[in-house]
């Protein structure tokens, strides 16, 4: 699926072909509903309850500032990138942007002499 146009679950059109305006109530800025105006990983109706993020798009003025409800952990995982879960989770930290399936590097052991 390409990401320049798609509908949805609310019936919104989004993608980064697609023009809109800051969802901050006040701005008026021209954007995009492409993932790089996007509060989280996964828009509304796309995400999961725990998944952190509102999941509305904002000018990058409001997008890291806009009193989001469902904020970031931000706990850095093992493999150094932030926990995508709700902040204040009592589970295991996961990040999203890690490819599934794939565990972060170990070093091995140091020889013995």
């Amino acid at each position: 699926m390409g990401f320049v146009y798609y509908i949805l679950p609310d019936g919104r059109e989004a993608g980064y072909g697609v023009e809109a305006e800051c969802d901050d109530p006040e701005c008026h800025r021209r954007i995009d509903r492409g993932r790089g105006y996007l509060c989280g990983h996964n828009p509304l109706g796309s995400k999961e309850d725990d998944e952190a993020g509102c999941g509305n798009y904002f000018c990058h003025r409001h997008l890291p500032d806009h009193r989001c409800p469902l904020p970031e952990c931000g706990v850095r995982c093992d493999d150094e990138l932030p926990c995508s879960l709700v902040a204040g989770h009592h589970r295991p930290h996961r990040n999203t942007v890690a490819r599934p399936g794939r565990r972060p590097r170990r070093r091995a052991p140091p020889g013995h002499p």
